[in-house]
């Protein structure tokens, strides 16, 4: 996982799920625009009746509006935090408390977006409720099709390519040692997109369980979807964490062996990168 993405990953996830997917757009122009944007990419999910649409874009923008003001400012000194802990000689416990601080962005924007979510979700008939459990099937259906398009051996080296390219763009040409160094973490890096896969399945199957029991009373049908949108770590399995966190250390001592290899000039560019990020993030602040 880059540099980036561990920042972002805590980011917006009915928002900025949108902002990292709608290609073609920049961030600032994507994220302020998010109410009507938001349509091309419900409609790939369920066809909302206009009353449906209307309360899903103003439950969208109110996310956004709260995100600019409250959680943009976090993930501005999170940037700023990770910055100065690289430009020193960091540990790894001191990086993954700092990353594990900053996935809990996420959990706070899950649980704003909850009671809206549990309300919309209501409002769904049966035929919408299937239209959206087949639509986020096939996404899966699709992963996985991509996935076996691909040797082991095809999908270690694609990844490798990324890990290079990233850390390129973060501080410019690598020296022989640092590519040893990507490409030793790249074939430690232990894939999890099988166990991901079945943790979505699970989730899924227990939102369509919880979408068409018509057995559920209504406080049972929200306190059950209150769960499948917030208790994420219920539906993955004992390996899925154990390997995730492995994966995360194995990427923090990347980080720790490439800092000590840094020249002056790739720290120059690894602060301007840092420099364009926080730019962006305080033009959509101040974008109120």
């Amino acid at each position: 996982m880059s540099i980036i993405n561990m920042i972002l990953k805590c980011r917006v996830a009915v928002i900025a799920v949108l902002l990292i997917a709608l290609s073609g757009c920049s961030a600032t122009f994507t994220y302020n625009n998010i109410g009507w944007l938001s349509a091309f990419w419900i409609d790939d999910y369920v066809d909302l009746s206009k009353q449906q649409n209307k309360q899903a874009k103003a439950l969208i923008k109110q996310s956004r509006d709260w995100h600019r003001k409250t959680q943009l400012p976090l993930y501005r000194q999170d940037l700023l935090s990770l910055q100065e802990l690289l430009t020193e000689n960091p540990s790894e416990q001191a990086l993954l408390a700092h990353f594990q601080s900053a996935k809990a962005h996420w959990q706070s924007l899950v649980w704003y977006v909850k009671d809206d979510l549990i309300t919309l979700a209501l409002s769904l008939s049966e035929q919408q409720r299937q239209e959206f459990v087949d639509a986020i099937a096939k996404d899966m259906a699709d992963d996985v099709d991509e996935f076996n398009q691909q040797t082991a051996s095809e999908r270690v080296q694609e990844r490798l390519e990324r890990q290079l390219d990233t850390y390129k763009d973060w501080l410019g040409a690598l020296d022989d040692q640092q590519v040893s160094l990507i490409t030793q973490a790249n074939s430690e890096f232990q894939s999890t997109f099988l166990l991901w896969q079945a943790y979505k399945q699970t989730r899924l199957d227990k939102l369509t369980q919880v979408f068409f029991d018509a057995q559920l009373s209504r406080d049972e049908f929200i306190s059950q979807l209150s769960a499948v949108i917030t208790q994420r770590e219920a539906f993955m399995s004992d390996e899925l964490i154990r390997l995730d966190a492995d994966n995360s250390k194995r990427y923090v001592q990347l980080l720790i062996n490439l800092r000590a290899t840094l020249t002056a000039k790739q720290l120059k560019h690894a602060n301007a990168e840092f420099a364009a990020m926080l730019k962006d993030i305080d033009q959509l602040i101040e974008d109120d």
